[in-house]
């Protein structure tokens, strides 16, 4: 922990496991619909089958992929998900807080 800004320092993460933390960050935003990098306009039934393509990804192989490549367990990555989900809701948090949530999910996993 810094004395400046009491944010605790992450360890160093390798290149991989950097990598890793994209795509489940990526995948965390996209299952809530923060579509940031999409062009153009999206229909809410593209928006609905986006989001539910991304919640699903959590429970595949791929999501197993790379969670290990980040170097934390599957289940975890799970578990820190369905959290947010079921807190987001219920209205116990914003979109805001959990997309400060994504952003620091590095500190968690």
């Amino acid at each position: 922990m810094t004395l400046k800004t009491f944010v605790p320092e992450q360890a160093s993460k390798s290149a991989e496991e950097q990598l890793g933390l994209a795509k489940i960050q990526i995948m965390f935003e996209d299952s809530f619909g923060m579509f940031n990098a999409r062009g153009g306009a999206i229909s809410d039934v593209q928006l609905e089958r986006e989001k539910r393509q991304a919640t699903e990804w959590f429970r595949s192989s791929d999501c197993e992929f790379f969670s290990d490549l980040a170097g934390t367990e599957h289940d975890t990555v799970i578990r820190l998900h369905d959290t947010l989900t079921y807190n987001y809701n219920t209205g116990k948090i914003t979109l805001s807080e959990v997309r400060y949530a994504i952003r620091n999910l590095g500190l968690k996993i």
